[in-house]
């Protein structure tokens, strides 16, 4: 494990002077779709390759029946690769390796997906910019982890920019999941709030709600940086607003988009 936590930062560190000379003033700004839950309402601009990469530590605490359950999960290598098509459309590709309970052998590829994003709507006084993101997590990976089949999801993502340093995203989306049969429906709201020219910070509620089961709410918050026009790091911190439930958890990520 430690192995590979250090393997990542170097690969950041590399990867954060390797780029910083490949900087250039005409470039759009980075807008990406991590660390929050949150999907950004722009596509990547034309011919631009995005990765955005990261992972994440999660600690949960709760109760079945009468047994207490623990778990110490650690998602590694959350990437999702966006190329723009052109200036409404790009392809989405990405996946995540999972670790299900550090101490256990639980552990592979999961959350395969494949989809685009599709530019509804940009720079308006009244919803400054909308998008709607059409994709399916695919059955591939570890069988534990893995779905049956593919689930497939649908996201329409809102932006309103309140002035030059404040903003609000909000995401309304639905999605099969294939284990229990249902689909289920999920929200998001998220104010990003400018520190600094280079510094942006975010905080956000976010959940699911499932017919027949107990809707799931959460909250977190964060900080981006961005290193260069192309590069953007970031940091989240979260938890479950559920009572029954001791949720939290810490992520690191690095965004890079490849110059033209």
């Amino acid at each position: 494990m430690k192995k590979e936590f250090l393997s990542l930062i170097t690969l950041l560190i590399i990867v954060l002077f390797t780029f910083r000379i490949n900087a250039q003033s005409e470039t759009p700004e980075l807008v990406t779709d991590r660390p929050d839950q949150t999907e950004s309402a722009l596509v990547v601009p034309t011919d631009f390759i995005q990765m955005e990469m990261g992972f994440i530590y999660q600690q949960q605490k709760y109760s079945e029946g009468t047994i207490n359950v623990e778990n110490n999960n650690l998602i590694l290598g959350s990437t999702l690769f966006r190329y723009g098509i052109n200036k409404i459309l790009e392809l989405r590709f990405g996946g995540e390796n999972f670790l299900n309970d550090t101490k256990s052998t639980v552990q592979g590829v999961q959350n395969i997906l494949a989809g685009t994003k599709i530019q509804l709507r940009t720079g308006g006084k009244i919803l400054t910019n909308a998008a709607v993101i059409m994709q399916t997590i695919i059955p591939f990976g570890n069988e534990k982890l893995r779905p049956n089949r593919f689930e497939p999801e649908i996201r329409l993502c809102l932006e309103q920019e309140i002035n030059d340093r404040i903003s609000l995203g909000v995401n309304l989306g639905t999605e099969e999941v294939s284990d229990v049969g249902k689909y289920f429906y999920s929200y998001t709201a998220a104010v990003g709030v400018a520190l600094t020219e280079r510094l942006d910070s975010f905080f956000e509620v976010y959940g699911t709600m499932r017919n027949g089961f107990i809707p799931s709410n959460n909250f977190d918050c964060g900080l981006t940086y961005v290193h260069t026009k192309n590069i953007q790091i970031d940091f989240s911190i979260g938890t479950t607003l559920n009572n029954d439930i001791s949720d939290w958890f810490g992520g690191l990520g690095i965004s890079v988009r490849l110059p033209r």
